[in-house]
């Protein structure tokens, strides 16, 4: 089975499961036996695709109501944003004052960090995201306020469609690789070997382990 999309970026290759499971068939077959499971499910994974530049802020702005909440939180606050600016550009946000905006269910902190991002949006050389290098875009985005390596490495995986992306400050992908390989989280050298493994498709090995959870990054 295969599941591709087309993309503009250099970076972003053509992510198709059935070249992924040849790979992992000749290098990690716990990986094939996940992916081929995942795949045939009633809910299977679905395969990101590239974001147009119009939709990046709107992607920023829910990564950041996701952080520390459960998706049934971060889905609530995100559909009453929607409904309160229609349309989440920098000039929505901007224009809303910001206990309006606040009341929508995000912390101080949250609100501070939408706002300023949004005065701050234009400076960012957003036209280019897609053709800059996974490492140089984190750089980018983590300029902004309330944005880690880990948001960014979300928005490399649901904005970008980046198909060599594994996030190790993702609780959810760490619990469950050391779940199915029945490692601890201290092996280090195991764990690092294993993702190694799996290039050049993290992604799909990321969306795998998600799946068996069940509980993955849905927010973008």
């Amino acid at each position: 089975m295969s599941l591709a999309y087309k993309h503009l970026s250099p970076y972003s290759r053509v992510m198709d499961t059935t070249a992924a499971l040849q790979h992992f068939e000749s290098h990690d077959p716990i990986m094939e036996a996940l992916l081929k499971r995942a795949l045939s499910a009633e809910k299977p994974i679905t395969i990101p695709k590239e974001r147009p530049q119009e939709e990046y802020f709107s992607n920023i702005v829910r990564s950041i109501v996701s952080q520390q909440i459960s998706v049934a939180a971060a889905a609530a606050v995100n559909t009453r944003i929607q409904a309160l600016l229609k349309n989440i550009t920098p000039a929505t946000v901007l224009a809303v004052p910001f206990k309006e905006l606040k009341s929508c269910g995000l912390s101080q902190k949250k609100t501070e960090y939408i706002k300023h991002n949004a005065a701050v949006w234009d400076v960012l050389p957003t036209e280019k995201f897609s053709n800059l290098s996974n490492q140089a875009l984190i750089a980018e985005l983590t300029k902004l306020y309330g944005i880690g390596t880990w948001t960014a490495e979300m928005f490399l995986i649901f904005s970008l469609a980046r198909q060599d992306v594994f996030s190790y400050g993702d609780l959810g992908l760490m619990t469950a690789l050391c779940r199915q390989y029945n490692y601890y989280p201290h092996y280090t050298r195991k764990i690092s070997a294993t993702v190694d493994n799996w290039s050049p498709y993290k992604t799909v090995a990321s969306l795998t382990l998600w799946h068996t959870i069940d509980n993955g990054p849905v927010f973008l």
